[in-house]
């Protein structure tokens, strides 16, 4: 009998859309997998092969604002852990019989790793963002962008406290947290990484996992570059923002593109003058494989997508991950950062301008590129995971 693989998705769309191509290259080699899945991405998994098991636990998608008071980000914290720590039955009833293996969004670790370790079966990490080892903390990066914690803080305690008591509850050690013998699949470059040099054969570095673009967006005519906006899909109902493009871009010999995020209307925006569209959405991948600048808040999935069709980055980061991609974006030399309070259509503008007339710019973002087609992708995540459960199960 094949396999039997639970995928265990974080149900935001960033964290979901890199899983899809690696169900998708597993299923088609006999894999039988369920994932479970926010109801708005089930078709997607379904499409690439998977039974999808929906759940509508109030797991927290949206970014927190900028500046949190200490007690307010330790609350966050530990209402994230419960939130996730609910799940734990959606798992149970996703697989009523053990499956062979556990493959998990980083996000949800705590669940997920219990759940392996109660069923005695192999797990597998997707890490969609910066990976960890004793060289590099994520936690440690993102602490010196957000608010400072008192490790002491008593909703920290009562993390700790919580973490024990589901693995207690499961029968299963605490010290499962730790992943001890995971394989750990990370979809960026290992150039990419921070202390990337550092990891060893336990993570592999696939870079983003993508299908190929659906194609059916074309340049204009008039061989005008083409820049595209995002602000992504969660902090983006930000119509004055997408206006105050619209105006600088008005009569430049730029092809603007706007993708809104779904809470904003191309409506809301009034009427665009020539050489601008705004779509509620569109599929990056098709405007990237003829844009010159993406201009992003720099979620990781938006900045690996761009350097993937080698296409230098204006990012105006929201929150600490955002930050921490951003302040990589810079040390490597593939963009420019702008201050997302400060941030206005003609900084975008010029931004955009300058970026695009940076040859050494350029070629570093091309040198990434090729580091990213190298690293193999979502086929070479479904060779990792499948060598890793073809060896425990």
């Amino acid at each position: 009998m094949a396999p039997h693989l639970l995928f265990v998705l974080y149900p935001a769309y960033g964290h979901t859309l890199p899983m899809v191509p690696i169900i998708d290259r597993l299923t088609r080699r006999g894999f039988l997998v369920t994932a479970t899945t926010g109801a708005a991405m089930a078709d997607r998994v379904r499409a690439a092969g998977a039974r999808p098991v929906t759940y509508t636990t109030p797991l927290s998608t949206s970014a927190p604002p900028d500046v949190l008071e200490p007690d307010e980000l330790a609350a966050r914290t530990l209402r994230y852990l419960d939130e996730s720590l609910a799940i734990a039955p959606v798992l149970d009833a996703a697989c009523p019989a053990p499956p062979d293996a556990v493959v998990f969004d980083t996000t949800l670790w705590a669940p997920s790793r219990v759940a392996a370790a109660r069923w005695g079966r192999p797990a597998v990490q997707v890490v969609p963002t910066f990976a960890s080892n004793e060289h590099f903390s994520v936690t440690d990066k993102l602490s010196e962008l957000s608010t400072p914690l008192d490790p002491a803080h008593p909703a920290l305690v009562r993390f700790g406290e919580r973490l024990a008591e589901h693995a207690t509850a499961a029968g299963v050690s605490p010290a499962v947290y730790a992943g001890a013998g995971e394989a750990n699949v990370v979809t960026i470059p290992r150039e990419f990484q921070i202390r990337g040099e550092t990891f060893g054969d336990d993570h592999v570095f696939v870079g983003p996992c993508l299908d190929p673009a659906p194609g059916t967006w074309t340049p204009p005519a008039d061989g005008r570059r083409v820049v595209l906006v995002s602000l992504g899909t969660t902090v983006n109902a930000r119509p004055d923002f997408f206006r105050d493009c619209v105006r600088a871009f008005a009569g430049s010999d730029w092809h603007l593109v706007l993708s809104l995020g779904g809470r904003v209307t191309p409506e809301e925006l009034g009427p665009l003058p020539p050489g601008v569209e705004a779509h509620d959405w569109i599929p990056h991948g098709d405007v990237l494989a003829h844009a010159s600048v993406f201009v992003c808040q720099s979620g990781m999935g938006s900045v690996q997508e761009a350097l993937h069709h080698g296409v230098p980055l204006v990012v105006a980061p929201h929150h600490p991950e955002q930050r921490a991609n951003a302040d990589r974006i810079a040390e490597l030399g593939l963009g420019e950062v702008l201050h997302r309070h400060t941030v206005t259509g003609d900084l975008v503008l010029a931004a955009t301008t300058a970026v695009a007339a940076d040859a050494a710019l350029r070629a570093r973002v091309l040198r990434m590129r090729d580091h990213i087609r190298a690293a193999g992708g979502a086929d070479r995540a479904a060779d990792a995971i499948a060598a890793h459960v073809s060896t425990r199960v």
